[in-house]
């Protein structure tokens, strides 16, 4: 089904109100540094993170297939922090389209037998820190299928972040708010908007329709250039060409025009472009 037919498709489901899964995740735990007491400990964590995630309907829309995601955790140091025991982690999560967030600063108290539940009025440092990237991943993705469409889950993380910067666990959350106000910048809007034409790029590129992959490429750029434009620096264009830099040297392969722009607009990849102008 090409990208065009499957967003009419997702677009009557969302209307339609069809219930599912949407997120389906792997997660990895390193914490063999730990003593083993700990270690012992944090054995179930990572079926927690997985049952949690993989049990849930995130949306009230089907996809064709869940939106597949890596998940790691690093656990680095625990320590008593009155009744509690308070574990620090970088955590890292990604989606096969691209998505990718890495947070170095992660602290929750956790003890083994613990129930992660969705939907709690009270915030909790686990559950609403796995929510706020799960609704991440899931704009970003949305985006890519239609105008926007990820919004109201950039808002639900929104909302996410402004209570955790007044509850007990504040630590990291101002990071996360800054981070997220990258992506909801109406300076980097343009690029948001650019994204569903990229996909269907990629989609043409790879079935092997190199000018309809060329055209909606093309359209994509005038969106990219004008983020680049009003925000050079923004880390989530930054994470854009990151993921996608390789797909834009190859289909815009031997344009030297478009690929000379993206030399200027992501030189950390310069030589991946240049190469593409042979």
């Amino acid at each position: 089904m090409s990208r065009f037919l499957w967003c009419l498709f997702f677009s009557l489901m969302f209307i339609g109100g069809i219930n599912g899964q949407v997120l389906k995740a792997t997660a990895k735990l390193n914490y063999e540094h730990l003593p083993n007491e700990e270690q012992r400990e944090l054995q179930p964590f990572k079926s927690i993170i997985e049952d949690y995630i993989n049990n849930y309907s995130w949306t009230d829309d089907e996809y064709e297939t869940d939106i597949l995601v890596n998940i790691l955790v690093l656990i680095e140091t625990v320590h008593k922090k009155g009744h509690e025991r308070l574990y620090k982690a970088q955590f890292q999560i990604s989606s096969s389209s691209g998505e990718r967030f890495y947070d170095k600063v992660w602290e929750f108290p956790y003890q083994q037998g613990i129930f992660l539940e969705h939907d709690k009025s009270q915030f909790d440092p686990i559950s609403h820190f796995l929510d706020f990237y799960a609704y991440l991943v899931l704009g970003g993705e949305l985006d890519s299928y239609d105008l926007l469409l990820g919004t109201p889950f950039y808002d639900k993380a929104l909302e996410i972040v402004n209570r955790a910067m007044l509850s007990n666990y504040p630590r990291g959350w101002k990071e996360r708010h800054d981070y997220l106000q990258n992506i909801r910048d109406p300076r980097i809007r343009s690029l948001r908007e650019a994204k569903p034409d990229f996909f269907e790029a990629i989609y043409h590129f790879e079935e092997g329709n190199k000018k309809e992959a060329l055209d909606f490429a093309l359209k994509a750029m005038k969106g990219i250039e004008k983020a680049y434009q009003l925000q050079p620096n923004n880390k989530y264009m930054k994470q854009f060409f990151d993921a996608h830099h390789t797909q834009l040297a190859d289909i815009f392969k031997g344009n030297k025009e478009i690929l000379t722009k993206l030399v200027a607009f992501d030189s950390l990849h310069k030589e991946v472009y240049r190469t593409a102008m042979n």
